[in-house]
């Protein structure tokens, strides 16, 4: 057998409910016994013969992995229990994607040129920023409620079970091979973080590529919420004596506000809840063509995974796929930024545009 002897690159940041992925698979150790059993469960003796890493080793990991559930015993012999959406997976799927992002990019395209009228007539705070800015929400938004909606309504490709774990966690983990040690999301793995306060949650929509950690934390927008900031009508003023000298000037640097005189404004839109539905309804997909184009492509996902994911893992496939699926979120948004649809990043600057506050219920992005 060929032995496994490169370091093993894996981002294990990620979970798909609450699963501490990395607690179990951060050490090459862990991730060598797991990548041996992958394809075909072995025993202890077969995984030792397949690594070159000694028994004794392998017999003092295995209970701490099976613990975590990063292995499951079958007869006596071991197999890794997760997904491994390796580089050459990610090729396979992806062949499968590319006109796809380009059909939605002319659609969103068409859709932001034919609104830009009507949302400049709406009296949400933001509504002036143009479409160059509000699409960078609108696109996540709008795609990941219609693949959901179709992925499960219309195609019955219900995620597997988020069941319980035994370290009390539940879900599964969610590992993707990377390119070098650095070993970080695939750049257009994308998401959603919000925060609640206010009477409001406030939501930030991200790409890994373009992702800034502080605009979430570190006096960012969690940060936002815990003060309080949000009057009862969502206007974006900011009072000056709500906030200290240093803390304007931390969210003026990560493009969450801007100075306007002697008042602060709030650098992202507001919208009260009947405001959003408002604006959001202008960008509907709601065309038969495109939704069986969708659904032709969400299969055509899920049939790649089921080529070369084992047979035993097949129950955790459909959560795989809306984990990848999403990703169209980011290569659209990236073909749009290139056609100077969306506003591009700034060297000096984070990209904030993916920031949005809404009043009220929480609106599950």
């Amino acid at each position: 057998m060929e032995k496994i002897y490169k370091r093993i690159n894996w981002n294990t940041a990620a979970c798909n409910g609450s699963a501490d992925t990395d607690r179990y698979l951060h050490t090459q150790l862990a991730r060598a016994v797991c990548k041996a059993a992958y394809e075909t469960p072995l025993t202890v003796e077969e995984i030792g013969v397949r690594t070159g890493i000694p028994v004794l080793y392998i017999e003092d990991e295995i209970p701490r992995l099976e613990y975590g559930e990063a292995v499951c015993k079958i007869g006596n012999k071991y197999a890794a229990n997760f997904i491994v959406f390796r580089l050459e997976d990610r090729k396979t799927v992806e062949k499968a994607s590319e006109q796809m992002i380009k059909g939605l990019a002319d659609r969103f395209e068409r859709m932001f040129s034919s609104a830009a009228g009507d949302v400049d007539r709406l009296n949400f705070y933001g509504h002036g920023f143009g479409m160059e800015r509000l699409g960078h929400f609108v696109v996540p938004y709008v795609l990941r409620k219609k693949i959901g909606t179709l992925k499960t309504d219309r195609l019955q490709m219900k995620n597997g079970p988020f069941p319980p774990r035994r370290d009390g966690g539940y879900g599964w983990f969610i590992v993707e091979e990377t390119v070098d040690s650095g070993e970080k999301p695939s750049e257009y793995t994308t998401g959603c973080n919000a925060a609640g306060g206010g009477g409001g949650n406030i939501y930030y929509y991200w790409t890994a590529k373009y992702f800034d950690n502080d605009i979430y934390h570190n006096g960012g927008t969690r940060w936002l919420c815990e003060k309080n900031i949000f009057p009862e009508k969502p206007d974006g003023i900011v009072k000056p004596a709500l906030l200290s000298d240093e803390e304007a000037a931390g969210l003026i640097q990560k493009g969450l506000l801007v100075k306007d005189g002697p008042e602060y404004r709030l650098n992202f839109a507001c919208f009260t809840e009947k405001q959003f539905a408002e604006f959001v309804s202008l960008f509907a997909i709601e065309d038969e063509e495109l939704e069986n184009a969708l659904s032709e492509w969400i299969l055509s996902v899920r049939n790649s995974f089921s080529s070369f994911v084992p047979k035993r893992l097949e129950p955790q496939i459909n959560q795989w796929v809306s984990q990848y699926l999403f990703q169209a979120v980011g290569h659209v948004t990236d073909e749009l930024m290139n056609r100077g649809v969306l506003k591009k990043t700034s060297p000096d600057r984070p990209l904030t545009d993916g920031v949005f506050y809404v009043s009220g219920k929480y609106i599950n992005p």
